[in-house]
């Protein structure tokens, strides 16, 4: 259970039960126990209660953890990581995703400053905040994560320095 919260940080409980195939007292159960050894800790994450090891993550926040262990929002952000400066209608078009869904994936990235937005003439550009952390959690953790997006966004964001 510890090692599944080593290579996995930020997941959640039923992640953690389809990971090691193990019943949900189960997984509960060791989990409350790894917490009260001090092995672990949680984070609230809006619906998510996500796991960490103590001292065994890089010095990125947990919110980036977080926010690169749900598909979507890792996608939008590879996409920001590969094309910084990206305005809302470009992400929109190449993301194949409604306007509105954009925006609530976008608010929650803003609010975990996990991208920032800057403002030039009536358009808003988005950036991944930390990119030297990010690709460095994504290289890390890449098996766990089991995308082939991951790949190709640190191929072309080390392809682009």
């Amino acid at each position: 259970m510890y090692d599944t919260v080593v290579s996995h940080p930020g997941v959640h409980l039923r992640e953690i039960e389809r990971l090691t195939n193990l019943p949900l007292g189960v997984v509960r159960y060791h989990l409350d126990r790894l917490e009260r050894e001090g092995l672990i800790f949680p984070k609230e994450d809006r619906y998510f209660k996500r796991f960490f090891p103590k001292g065994r993550i890089p010095n990125v926040p947990t919110e980036t953890f977080a926010a690169l262990r749900q598909e979507t929002l890792r996608k939008i952000v590879l996409y920001l990581l590969t094309n910084p400066g990206s305005t809302h209608a470009s992400m929109m078009n190449a993301m194949d995703m409604p306007a509105s869904t954009l925006s609530t994936y976008l608010s929650i990235l803003l609010g975990k400053n996990v991208i920032k937005r800057e403002r030039r003439g009536k358009e808003n550009l988005y950036s991944v905040v930390d990119e030297e952390g990010v690709v460095k959690v994504l290289m890390v953790y890449r098996p766990s994560f089991l995308d082939k997006l991951v790949d190709s966004a640190i191929s072309l964001y080390l392809d682009r320095e």
